[in-house]
């Protein structure tokens, strides 16, 4: 994942800084294609040659939460659903509480860094 270098519309570096802007809202996540981001994976993979699987695994968890969330503030809201009235600072914090509950079931699989 650390290897992952994007070059976006509204956001050049690696996938981390990526995230963690989004968390802070200093990157809007409307505003980042998603898509790109998941071509540019692709670009790695096939640079490198072989699928490491504890890293795909991670970038498909964290991509899938990144989806849901977009999806989540793409949706008109309705006052009677819940999910609908997340506003972008308790967007991004349902997303690090996905991101982390995500890394405490890797580390019981035995999966990724112990960090």
């Amino acid at each position: 994942m650390r290897d992952l270098e994007l070059d976006l519309d509204v956001f050049s570096g690696p996938f981390d800084l990526l995230l963690t802007l989004v968390l802070r809202e200093e990157v809007d996540l409307l505003e980042v294609e998603l898509a790109d981001v998941v071509l540019s994976y692709i670009d790695v993979l096939e640079a490198r040659g072989e699928l490491d699987l504890e890293v795909a695994t991670e970038f498909l968890v964290l991509i899938a939460a990144l989806l849901e969330l977009k999806s989540r503030l793409m949706l008109p809201r309705d006052g009677e659903d819940e999910l609908a009235e997340l506003e972008p600072g308790d967007a991004a914090e349902e997303l690090l509480a996905r991101m982390l509950q995500a890394r405490r079931y890797r580390r019981a699989a035995g999966i990724g860094p112990r960090s």
